[in-house]
Order: structure tokens, then C-alpha cells, then sequence
């Protein structure tokens, strides 16, 4: 038997109460009651209609407690352990943790768990669910929705891409690969609020996992009632989380309503919030600048308008270390249109045509220029893993940088290696994109001339309209490179290394494999010595950027978030929902 020690006990209950919640003016406060088939239906005390939500509370003098906010697109995905369509899902549904950062950095606090022992070989992992947790329709939440959802995501049936999430739980992968029974796996319910994971060797980034979507719980009756419409059909959903989805008018408006049954709804502040698909950047402003909106994240010119106004006090700005990286990335297949691409040298003379602080600068007036892989926005052991090491890249860019010259006879060694004698001047570099927007028609301009003109080769586009297009494009190894990178799942470098492992997610990442970097991988496996890992962590970015060039990063990504004054306790969140808005409320509304 495990000797087993607590490792911490966090219970939130008052400690989200962020603020006192306002009264509404008119006297109607918005209330979401829960019938027996588990829908959601907003009304109003005085009895008028359901399904508003407070359609009007943006421009409202009063304080209600709706939040108005715009989006591009909705996802049609909502099962939880398809990650499908995760600031959403992430809303809507408790784990056992969930992810904050009030300004002062990532934070997990238990949720659906009020406490977490550990035993002393950090391979058994005891959760003590919170015994009034319920899901949407008044029943309890329970360690058998663990068990059935983590047993859910590695049914080899359902084909879950995030199984490997859980592949290190006793019995898992071999379940899920077809070699072993769901019964030999070590995720089961001891009872009704006690769920244990035993795992086959230590992991120091199991608990980052544990914010993540698809190790969420789900309820056996309701996805197996659904069937084959579970995670497309939302109306046959319930939730354990602070809120619900209640209405969907599609490629309009969606609503999510406070969730009466949520453990913390007393202290969860806002009532509902309505989410609006805004196509055009233009009309999105106009509706924040009239207070429709509440909350706006614009682009472009856009960007410094807003400044402005922050600066002035007219409005709020959130500002923090978004965990993605972009780059180029390399056809490794060895279809490459241009037949180069196998070459170190030009793949690296190709990337440091790249004046990065100029790309950030000129097409998107935000984010970070980037010079290694793993993203600021990643902790290691408590602090930004960036922060510990060195920007791989950094010194050979800065040694070719805004140096065609010294790039081209870089260039030619390559060629000469490869015994190409065609002039470069007659070379065509295939370039892979997809989108219409004008970020992105300003980055493809100004990738393509860069290259063009500290190269003096010719780029060829080939530009496709949607993601199935483009994945089809890239696919048949229609280019020599593409415009890509990774925006992170947990709190942890290994998440970003994994992404070019071989075969781990297929072509999204160019075909690109090395029997060295896979064996660098490997050795993570059971290593809990945190400066062992970070090592190993630096030799990875080394390999993948420096000795093979497989990857030249272009920007670390970033969030700015604008708001109106009346927004309070706006927390964004970078491995759960895209903001936790359970702690939002609102006052002084219109004044």
C-alpha cells in the first residue's frame, strides 16, 4: 500500500469573491433554472421571455450581470475529450483543476477536486472530489464520470487524438492500441467521490495535464444516450461547470447563462454572457466604442487606437504572454516542389531572411519576435522557462540578419552540397497558406518579398481559402514550406517539444523526424530532476532549430485584451476557458 501524503487542499469558496455583486436597475435580475431533461431556460423574475439573456445589457444604464463579447467563428465540437473547441468547453464544464492568472501569472486551483494526495513515488494520485459538485440537471458529479470519461478518451473506438494525454496511467495505451482491456486501466472510481490514477512512472507534468479538456468528466447515460450525435448536437449536453449554453442561432449569436446547480454559484457574478460573431474588425469597434461590446481583442490598425484610449483612462487593457509560437516550417517528406529542401543550410538561409522584429512590427502591431521554440507564456518549475535559458536562434540570426549577401553564398552552399548548379536567380521556393483576412494577405506579402529579395530567388504562393484545403495542399507535399506552429495544451516545454516527434501528429508538422530527437523525448520518461529536464529541454530546441533547421520561429504569441471600465475582475486564462469570466461581474455600467 502507497504511503500517501497531502500535498495541498485548496477550497475556493470565498476566495473567488472578487467583488460586490451590483443590483439590477430595473428590477428584473436574470435567473437559469435546470428541467428534468437537463436544458437550461433563462427567464426573468417578473415572468417575460426566455432565451434573451439580457440582449441589451450592453447598452443597459443599469448593472446587469451580462457580459457582451465577440467572436469570429463558433466551433461545432462539444465533446470534452476532443478538445474540440476548448474556451468554450472550458466554460461550461469543471476538471479537477482550473487554470487563472489574475495578473501575477498562470495559477491552477482545485475545482472539482477539494483535495489531492500524492504518494511518495509520485505514481499514485488520489482525488477527493467536492461532494457538492453537480452537473446541470441536479445530479451529482462523481468519480464515476472520471472514470468513464478518462476510459472514454482512450477507447480505441472513438479514435481520441488527445490519448496520449493519459498514456502514462497503468493499462492505458496498451488499451487504447488494442493490446490490453479498459479494466486493466489504473483511473477508477474507489467511490462515489474518490478517484484514483496510478501511473507507470512518475511525471512532473501530469497535474499540468489535468486543465486540460479532455481529462474532464463525462456522464455515461447522457453521452451514450446521444450516440453519435455526442459532441455535435450541444442540446443534448449537461455541465458541471459555472455556466451553460442555452441558446445557439448559428453563425449569429450564442449564450451561455449562469449554471444555478454550479458548487460556486454564489459566488459566480454574471448572469449570462452573449457571445457575437462580428465578421469585420470595423463593426466590432463601432460596437465597442457604443458599449454594445464589453470586450474586444482587435487587430491592426485597431490596436493603437485603443492604446490610445487606455491611455487615457476611457477604457481597460489586459496584456500577458499568450503560450503559442509561429514559424516557418519545412517540407521533410521529401516531395518538396523545389527538390531543396532536404539541405540544412537553405532551410536556415531561408529563415533569416526573416527580419523578425520588422515582420512583428509591420503586420501585426503585437506579439514578441522569436528566436527559439517553447513560448514565454510556459512555466518550468515556477517561473517562464524562457526566462532560464537562451533564445537558441538568436546569435546565428543575428550574425545573417538584414545581410542578403552573406544569406545568398549560404544559400549556394547549399546548393552545391545538393550539386544544384542552377542559378538562384532561377529557383522557385513553393510558399503554402490559406486565408483571406488582411493579416493574413500582409504576412504572405511580406514572407514572399523578404525572401525574394534578400534571396534572389522567385516564391510562388499557393494560397488556398480554408483549413481542409490547406491540410489537403500540405498533404500532398504541395510546398516547401508553410506558415505554422503551436499554440500549447499544459503548462509545460514538453508539450511544445512533442509537437515534432516523430509521427505524433501526423503532417502538421512537415514530416519532420530524427531518431536523436525521439530518444531525447524518451529520456523524459520517468526523469523528475527538474534541472535534468530543462537540459534536456535546451538540447531539443538546439537539434530542432540549430542542427536541422526544422523550424524558424517568427513571433511568441500574445494577448491583448481591451475592456470596457465597467468590467471588473476580467481573469484570463491560458490552458482552460480564454478567460475565466466566473470571476467577472460588472459595475458602473453606462456611467
Amino acid at each position: 500500500m502507497h504511503n500517501m501524503k497531502k500535498v495541498w487542499a485548496l477550497l475556493l469558496t470565498g476566495v473567488l469573491a472578487a467583488g460586490t455583486l451590483a443590483g439590477c436597475g430595473d428590477g428584473e435580475t436574470q435567473l437559469a433554472t435546470a428541467g428534468g431533461d437537463g436544458q437550461v431556460t433563462v427567464t426573468t423574475e417578473s415572468g417575460s421571455g426566455a432565451g434573451d439573456a439580457g440582449d441589451e445589457g450592453g447598452s443597459a444604464g443599469a448593472d446587469t450581470q451580462v457580459m457582451n463579447v465577440r467572436t469570429t467563428s463558433f466551433g461545432n465540437n462539444y465533446d470534452v475529450q476532443d478538445m474540440g473547441w476548448r474556451w468554450m468547453m472550458a466554460a461550461c464544464y469543471d476538471g479537477i483543476y482550473r487554470n487563472v492568472n489574475r495578473g501575477n501569472g498562470e495559477e491552477f486551483v482545485l475545482a472539482g477536486a477539494e483535495s489531492v494526495e500524492v504518494s511518495d513515488d509520485g505514481t499514485v494520485y488520489t482525488f477527493h472530489l467536492r461532494q457538492d459538485a453537480k452537473w446541470s440537471d441536479g445530479e451529482p458529479v462523481t468519480a464515476h464520470d472520471y472514470e468513464y470519461g478518462w476510459k472514454r478518451l482512450l477507447n480505441p473506438e472513438y479514435g481520441y487524438s488527445y490519448a496520449s494525454f493519459a498514456y502514462n496511467i497503468v493499462g492505458a495505451e496498451e488499451y487504447n492500441q488494442g493490446t490490453g482491456s479498459v479494466d486493466d486501466v489504473m483511473a477508477v472510481a474507489v467511490d462515489d467521490y474518490t478517484f484514483q490514477v496510478t501511473l507507470k512512472v512518475a511525471d512532473p507534468t501530469f497535474e499540468a495535464k489535468l486543465v486540460a479538456t479532455p481529462l474532464y468528466p463525462t456522464r455515461q447515460d447522457i453521452a451514450e444516450a446521444a450516440g453519435d450525435q455526442w459532441g455535435k448536437d450541444w442540446t443534448l449536453c449537461v455541465y458541471n461547470g459555472p455556466f451553460c449554453m442555452t441558446e445557439l442561432v448559428e453563425d449569429n449569436k450564442m449564450v451561455w447563462t449562469k449554471n444555478p446547480y454550479y458548487w460556486d454559484a454564489e459566488n459566480t457574478k454574471l448572469d449570462a454572457i452573449n457571445w457575437y460573431i462580428v465578421a469585420e474588425d470595423s463593426t466590432a469597434a463601432t460596437m465597442f466604442d457604443n458599449g454594445e461590446l464589453d470586450q474586444l481583442q482587435p487587430t491592426g490598425d485597431y490596436l493603437a487606437k485603443y492604446r490610445d484610449e487606455v491611455d487615457a483612462g476611457d477604457i481597460q487593457m489586459v496584456v500577458m504572454d499568450y503560450p503559442g509560437t509561429i514559424g516557418l516550417i519545412f517540407n521533410s517528406f521529401g516531395n518538396d516542389p523545389s527538390g531543396l529542401m532536404s539541405n540544412v543550410k537553405i532551410r536556415k538561409a531561408i529563415g533569416y531572411c526573416i527580419n523578425k522584429e520588422n515582420m512583428v512590427d509591420a503586420v501585426y502591431g503585437r506579439y514578441k519576435p522569436a528566436y527559439s521554440y517553447v513560448a514565454p507564456g510556459i512555466n518550468f518549475d515556477g517561473t517562464s522557462y524562457r526566462s532560464q535559458v537562451d533564445e537558441v536562434t538568436k546569435t546565428e540570426y543575428e550574425e545573417y540578419v538584414d545581410n542578403p549577401e552573406k544569406i545568398q553564398a549560404l544559400f549556394q552552399e547549399g546548393l552545391d552540397e545538393l550539386g544544384i548548379t542552377t542559378p538562384i536567380s532561377d529557383i522557385t521556393l513553393t510558399y503554402l497558406s490559406q486565408g483571406s483576412t488582411n493579416e493574413a494577405n500582409a504576412e504572405r506579402e511580406f514572407l514572399q518579398q523578404t525572401i525574394q529579395q534578400n534571396l534572389g530567388c522567385k516564391v510562388e504562393l499557393n494560397t488556398v481559402g480554408d483549413y481542409a484545403l490547406f491540410q489537403a495542399e500540405r498533404s500532398a507535399g504541395n510546398f516547401d514550406f508553410f506558415n505554422s506552429g503551436w499554440y500549447a495544451d499544459y503548462n509545460d516545454p514538453l508539450d511544445f517539444m512533442f509537437t515534432f516527434y516523430t509521427g505524433a501528429y501526423g503532417d502538421s508538422y512537415g514530416g519532420y523526424s530524427n531518431p536523436k530527437y525521439d530518444e531525447l523525448i524518451d529520456s523524459l520518461t520517468g526523469e523528475n530532476d527538474m534541472a535534468k529536464r530543462k537540459e534536456i529541454y535546451y538540447q531539443l530546441e538546439e537539434t530542432l532549430m540549430l542542427e536541422d533547421c526544422a523550424f524558424v520561429p517568427i513571433y511568441y504569441a500574445t494577448r491583448e485584451v481591451f475592456l470596457q471600465n465597467w468590467v471588473k475582475d476580467y481573469c484570463t486564462s491560458n490552458f482552460g476557458a480564454s478567460a475565466e469570466m466566473y470571476i467577472t461581474y460588472i459595475e458602473g455600467r453606462g456611467h
